[in-house]
């Protein structure tokens, strides 16, 4: 019986190699003589193994138990099948509970926290009939995340109070779990919303940049005054005895992408649990970055994934969102048939109770996919991932980062393709960079048995 290739890719890693299986995101380190046959054999489009050489043979017997090598009558990519819309349930719901804000920030894709309309804030009623909404559509699932978003929600409290008060009223009545987050800039902070989300065992991101002169550049208040040092006084308050990790949500525009470390190490002293660092999005071309800009951020990702090796050697893991979630993912093996959850079990509430499949693309009328009185049009969220995701197809299933990655971020290329008008991929070589970097990361990891260490980031690459 002739045998087939699946698809895969080696990676150079120390003084071996990995090979990736992409269809199944499989990792497998392999010797010398191993990739040897690969590369000398892999360019075959059909092998009979009766007639390679005995020392060979026994090679591909151990590729085809690792479904690298399949017969014919079951070789053939086929690609991943998304699920069906309306057999996914409920499980998360972004929450706009203010759309306004204080500050100003030269980067924000939410217009000033009001996407693109009036300044307005969810009532306290509407916040209640959105997390019934969210537990009773949430079919089978035991766990619920409830986010607590804005533009700055903290400019409203009482729609907070009341979507967590339904919230603990809904685990009561029906077993789930829901758990809740809040993403704020931090200004608005003090100790009697500190003690009530702390009460209620709300987990909280704060919007800060680093160091005053990289925070106080993106993030200036309506009047065009630095907000860092508002947030500092009770910052303390909060990260002291929070019965939640406070994480620190970084957003650095292009030419501060060489200041990564300085950054996470700032952060880290100033007592946050975990910090993420993300790219400022391209709202204008003025955030489009240069390739050499690009390069300086992978620097800056790579001297990352050095310092988390490093700490994993000492049993430590360093507390870097971006390398966290990656590495998750990898260690389960987790694949992609859609890009995000954006539409499948994933819903935006905009403070008047409309939906979005995702916060990002609130505001916009070509993406509202129903309300809390109608409820969700499953055809109208197909018709939205269906503009999002055009021509993503073929361009996507030629990738070997393809079930990893699935076409990137829905609202990246939205602003890019669509609003700035680039050619579909532009991000894509960037972000093979990215998924490469954490695959030898986590190659190197396994080469020196931190397995108890990966497993500790199981759980949250499930969730």
């Amino acid at each position: 019986m002739n045998h087939q290739w699946e698809d895969h890719k080696i990676f150079d890693v120390g003084d071996g190699a990995v090979l990736f299986g992409v269809d199944h995101a499989s990792l497998f380190s392999i010797d010398a003589q191993t990739r040897e046959v690969i590369q000398r054999l892999g360019s075959r489009p059909s092998l009979d193994l009766k007639e390679v050489d005995p020392q060979d043979r026994e090679i591909l017997a151990g590729l085809q138990d690792a479904r690298l090598l399949l017969p014919d009558t079951q070789a053939g990519r086929a690609a991943p099948i998304p699920p069906q819309l309306q057999d996914v349930p409920l499980g998360t719901m972004v929450l706009e509970v203010a759309q306004d804000c204080n500050l100003r920030c030269t980067y924000c894709y939410a217009e000033g926290g009001s996407y693109g309309g009036k300044p307005r804030l969810l009532t306290s009623q509407l916040a209640r009939k959105a997390v019934r909404y969210l537990i009773q559509e949430a079919g089978d699932r035991e766990t619920l995340s409830l986010v607590l978003f804005g533009g700055e929600p903290l400019l409203n409290m009482p729609a907070i109070e009341a979507a967590v008060e339904e919230a603990v009223r809904g685990e009561k009545e029906t077993g789930k779990r829901v758990q809740i987050s809040l993403t704020t800039n931090g200004t608005l902070l003090n100790p009697e919303i500190i003690n009530f989300l702390q009460r209620y065992r709300v987990g909280v991101a704060i919007s800060l940049d680093g160091p005053p002169d990289l925070h106080d550049a993106n993030r200036p208040d309506v009047a065009g005054q630095g907000s860092y040092a508002k947030i500092l006084p009770n910052l303390q308050g909060l990260l002291h005895n929070s019965p939640a990790p406070v994480a620190a949500r970084v957003t650095l525009v292009p030419d501060q992408w060489g200041r990564i470390e300085e950054v996470y190490d700032h952060l880290i002293g100033l007592g946050f649990h975990e910090v993420g660092i993300a790219p400022a999005s391209p709202i204008t071309t003025d955030l489009l970055p240069s390739l050499v800009q690009e390069e300086i951020l992978l620097q800056g990702f790579a001297s990352m994934a050095r310092r988390f090796k490093e700490a994993a050697d000492q049993g430590r893991i360093l507390p870097f969102s971006n390398i966290l979630d990656l590495l998750g993912r990898l260690h389960l093996g987790q694949t992609k048939s859609v890009a995000c959850g954006a539409g499948f079990g994933y819903l935006a509430v905009d403070a008047e109770g409309n939906f979005f499949p995702c916060h990002r693309l609130a505001g916009e009328d070509i993406f509202h996919v129903g309300a809390l009185d109608t409820g969700a049009d499953v055809e109208k969220i197909e018709t939205s991932l269906a503009i999002l995701t055009e021509g993503k197809k073929q361009m996507c299933s030629d990738c070997w980062a393809r079930t990893l990655c699935t076409g990137g971020c829905h609202y990246e290329n939205h602003l890019r393709e669509i609003k700035l008008g680039l050619p579909p991929g532009s991000s894509c070589n960037f972000i093979r960079s990215w998924l490469q970097l954490g695959i030898e990361l986590y190659a190197e990891l396994r080469s020196t048995g931190a397995d108890s260490l990966l497993e500790r980031l199981e759980k949250r690459a499930a969730c």
